[in-house]
């Protein structure tokens, strides 16, 4: 769980800085080293994320089934 709490994290402070400066201003005002580490590392963490995109997409187009727990469901008699 604690990769999870990373991944909600991190995807938590990206939205902080894209609610702060748009694009066009991040391009324009942030240093040259943030900008090429981003340049650089960010098409690998967009084919992963595009990849788990990917998988939920598929898993969520599928028809849900009940969940099935034979311990939680009543057989409307009791003794």
């Amino acid at each position: 769980m604690e990769e999870a709490e990373k991944l909600l994290e991190a995807i938590a402070r990206l939205e902080e800085v894209a609610d702060a400066v748009s694009a066009d201003e991040a391009h324009r005002e942030f240093d040259e080293t943030t900008l090429q580490v981003f340049w650089k590392q960010w098409p690998d963490h967009a084919t992963w994320a595009g990849s788990l995109w990917r998988l939920l997409s598929d898993e969520l187009a599928q028809p849900s089934t009940p969940h099935v727990d034979p311990e939680l469901d009543e057989t409307g008699a009791s003794g």
